[in-house]
């Protein structure tokens, strides 16, 4: 695996990334790459473990075998089922409850969840604790809020078994043209009698793939994908 952005700056950080500020090349350091402005960490091997963190927006894309700087993440997006994508999650769940952190958040495909919930029951009986969470299905093109200026869309991808993607939107409230120019008494105003005064700007910052075929490229729905301002996806068998 490899980061890579359009500028052809490369390392050897296990995920692919897209720049689309050729004056921004991709940083390297001991926590993984500078991008964009955001820090972009994780480790990916084929069919081993996959697991992307994003630490300034708290979270992580899959969760891999739970490598420890993931531990931290309150937020977790799984792609899909297979094992090398997943599998860590009750030590994730598990971890943050011995340290004494919030319960995480678990976002995952709505064809898994209930599978999910069977593993964590499973380990819950042999554990004999609670692996406090919360998991929430979210479907493609559905949408979680991460925070007041941050939300997650899912995004169909084409993998062997149902797998989806997700972007993250920065949000942005712009007041309208025609309200430019009011003084702050006007705009209170305006506010107190329930007029929309600004428009909503949803900007593509972050897109993850997990696993999947080109076809995800041409799919109409995933144009948002190719504006992000960082694409990581996996990339493997390239001959």
């Amino acid at each position: 695996m490899e980061m890579k952005q359009k500028t052809s700056t490369s390392t050897s950080d296990p995920s692919l990334a897209k720049s689309k500020n050729k004056k921004d090349k991709g940083k390297a350091s001991k926590k993984g790459l500078n991008i964009e402005g955001y820090q972009i960490e994780g480790i990916s091997i084929a069919g081993h473990e996959t697991c992307v963190i994003i630490p300034t927006l708290n979270l992580a894309f899959d969760i891999g075998k739970c490598p420890q700087r993931a531990v931290s993440q309150q937020f977790i997006f799984i792609s899909h089922g297979h094992m090398d994508h997943i599998g860590g999650l009750p030590m994730h769940v598990a971890t943050r409850g011995l340290y004494g952190m919030v319960p995480p958040t678990i976002v995952v495909p709505y064809e898994v969840k209930e599978s999910v919930e069977k593993i964590f029951e499973a380990h819950r009986a042999m554990d004999q604790s609670e692996l406090k969470h919360t998991l929430i299905a979210l479907d493609v093109g559905e949408e979680f809020v991460l925070r007041k200026d941050l939300k997650v869309r899912a995004f169909r991808t084409y993998h062997v078994i149902p797998s989806q993607g997700y972007i993250v939107y920065s949000i942005k409230h712009k007041l309208k043209q025609e309200y430019i120019g009011l003084s702050g008494e006007e705009i209170k105003r305006l506010k107190a009698s329930n007029v929309e005064i600004t428009n909503t700007i949803n900007t593509p910052e972050i897109a993850f793939t997990g696993d999947t075929m080109s076809d995800f490229i041409l799919d109409n729905d995933n144009i948002d994908v190719l504006r992000t301002r960082i694409l990581i996806m996996e990339v493997y068998n390239i001959t």
